[in-house]
């Protein structure tokens, strides 16, 4: 008798599994699936982002420390936690402080695509607080040894895709940044 169920037992079992198989998968039920969707989808344009840019960063506002892997650069940046989002298209968008050694002090909007390890500037701020577009705001390659390699690789981004689908996640990330960058983490190897 035991046999008999086991032996029902199995071919309930292989006639489920290939009743799954056989069945069309829908779209978004593997994660690759959803990265790969997303990997392309267009960015939205200026007039659309423009209503959702964060407030400017001032000096007196807490930026989170990141370095660029360049040791010749003469800029200290930071990222304004105020700033993080998350958008459709595996993009990651957040302003960018970079100081010089001598005291100039530039601020950036950017978008990072994680999927395709490109980035694009979004929005200046131009003098008196204010953003403006940036003239240059198509995407091109994330460069090595930058601010942007730093922040794609392994601190916004991982595996072609968004690090964490929350925006407090990717602050924590930012505020850990040398934990969790690949570039660091393959320095800091014993």
């Amino acid at each position: 008798m035991t046999l008999f169920l086991r032996s029902t037992a199995a071919v309930a079992v292989a006639v489920l599994l290939a009743a799954c198989g056989s069945a069309k998968r829908g779209e978004g039920n593997y994660l690759l699936d959803d990265i790969e969707a997303q990997r392309n989808l267009p960015d939205s344009g200026w007039e659309a982002l423009r209503p959702l840019l964060p407030p400017v960063p001032g000096p007196s506002d807490t930026l989170l420390p990141v370095d660029s892997l360049n040791v010749n650069d003469p800029f200290h940046y930071g990222v304004d936690p105020r700033s993080v989002q998350i958008a459709p298209g595996q993009i990651v968008r957040y302003a960018l402080v970079s100081q010089s050694d001598r005291g100039s002090r530039n601020i950036s909007y950017e978008s990072v695509r994680c999927g395709t390890r490109e980035y694009r500037l979004v929005a200046l701020a131009a003098p008196g607080g204010a953003w403006q577009r940036a003239h240059n705001d198509e995407w091109q390659p994330v460069q090595a040894n930058t601010v942007q390699a730093v922040l794609r690789a392994g601190v916004l981004c991982s595996g072609g895709g968004v690090a964490t689908d929350k925006v407090p996640n990717l602050i924590a990330r930012l505020r850990n940044w040398s934990q969790y960058s690949d570039f660091t983490a393959e320095q800091n190897k014993p």
